[in-house]
């Protein structure tokens, strides 16, 4: 892990920002929702995994559990 995680959700941000402006401007404003929809929650499980690594590494290093 490092900054690749950071530079992955900014280029799907960056993607899905497009792909809604060009589907807007097409008069398709319904699948342009969608679009960020779905492009939010690639990224909210990609943040998911990180958090349930992160909560596995505090309970290894302080013995919890």
């Amino acid at each position: 892990m490092g900054l690749d995680i950071l530079f992955k959700i900014a280029g799907v941000g960056i993607l899905i920002s497009v792909f809604h402006t060009a589907l807007k401007q097409a008069g398709k404003e319904d699948m342009a929702h969608l679009c960020t929809l779905a492009g939010f929650a690639m990224v909210l499980l990609w943040v998911v995994q990180l958090l349930g690594r992160l909560f596995t590494t505090v309970q290894d290093v302080f013995k919890l559990f």
